[in-house]
């Protein structure tokens, strides 16, 4: 299915709301091109992404970053304002505000943990052309092996940060994506899952 991308106003409580997944694309930029490009095995859409956040209020995220060490509250001002920034949401499947809350206060609960680098590193490692085949071949357990060893249980990677909240929720867990190590979950393979979010409306 081939998606057509349409520019609309962000307006809370119509095209986003609580607990809405955020992805983001900064165009121009060494570390989101970076990311894009090592995980462009996944991107079957055609829509590069390198970030995943949580909506919890009105111009308002969680979301994990490497600049400041840590999992975060930030404005969603910061990208709806960058002309270079891309910024999709999808709802995950089943949303309603209760779940939508449950989500971004789950996500709230590792409000200051740190930044995990080491995992960043061991995802670079998995999805380069000698990883990605290696990972392939023996159904991701060199990724899993590499995760473990340079990651961190109590540090996030964006992505990381995000599957777990959704994984912690009983209506979601271990379905589509959540079924694999979190530790693995990448920003465009969680944006492109067909089984956690729901199904794209047609225009």
């Amino acid at each position: 299915m081939n998606l057509e991308i349409q520019t609309v106003k962000p307006v809370f409580g119509q095209n986003y709301d609580v607990g809405y997944v955020g992805f983001t694309y900064h165009d121009h930029n060494f570390v989101s091109e970076g990311i894009a490009y090592f995980t462009r095995w996944e991107d079957l859409q055609s829509i590069p992404v390198s970030h995943a956040l949580i909506v919890t209020g009105d111009n308002q995220c969680i979301e994990a970053v490497g600049t400041g060490n840590a999992v975060r509250l930030a404005p969603l001002s910061t990208y709806f304002d960058d002309p270079k920034v891309r910024i999709s949401f999808r709802q995950p499947l089943g949303w309603n505000r209760e779940l939508g809350q449950r989500l971004a206060t789950t996500a709230l609960r590792q409000l200051g943990a740190k930044y995990d680098f080491g995992l960043m590193v061991a995802d670079f490692v998995s999805n380069s052309i000698p990883g990605h085949f290696l990972n392939k071949l023996f159904h991701d357990k060199p990724a899993e092996w590499i995760a473990g060893l340079l990651g961190s249980p109590d540090r996030f990677v964006c992505s990381e940060l995000v599957a777990w909240a959704m994984d912690q929720q009983p209506e979601l867990k271990d379905k589509g994506i959540l079924a694999r190590d979190l530790n693995l979950v990448t920003p465009q393979g969680l944006f492109e899952d067909t089984v956690v979010f729901e199904a794209w409306k047609k225009s």
